[in-house]
């Protein structure tokens, strides 16, 4: 399941997934991605709707909630990607915060984002966001990072 929460030109995209590299690691994703407005084919009010960029084109923040799932003593590797670079999610960031209470850093980073996009350099999605929506929207994101996370 892939929950998506639109808001302004903002789409905040929540899954479970599975990385398979040298190790295994599954998990809840959250992505910060570009959402474009999209009339569609056909041209009348309620027809419209929107289109999420992937990562390469629309990506600007990852948090991955993950854990190492091929091994019995499994490791949480919770981290972030603050800095999408050439079209890609950039290095890892570890941040002791997030591992010890991951709902909490989660949330006071989503009640920040509009001024955090101000500052990655997208005035346009900061002015486009709802303040007080996000907000009320915030246990339903949570429930759906849980949701992903407990899979």
């Amino acid at each position: 399941m892939i929950y998506t929460f639109v808001n302004g030109q903002v789409a905040i995209v929540v899954q479970y997934w599975v990385e398979h590299y040298e190790q295994v690691d599954a998990g809840a994703r959250i992505d910060i991605r570009r959402a474009e407005f999209f009339e569609g084919t056909a041209h009348r009010d309620g027809a419209q709707g929107y289109r999420v960029l992937p990562v390469g084109d629309g990506g600007i923040w990852r948090i991955d909630l993950s854990t190492r799932i091929d091994s019995d003593a499994p490791e949480q590797r919770y981290h972030h990607h603050p800095d999408f670079q050439n079209g890609d999610v950039g290095p890892r960031a570890f941040d002791e915060e997030l591992s010890a209470d991951p709902f909490g850093w989660i949330e006071r980073r989503f009640l920040e984002l509009p001024e955090i996009l101000g500052k990655k350099g997208h005035p346009d999605l900061q002015a486009s966001m709802d303040r007080d929506q996000l907000m009320k929207s915030w246990p339903l994101i949570r429930l759906a990072i849980e949701s992903s996370l407990h899979r």
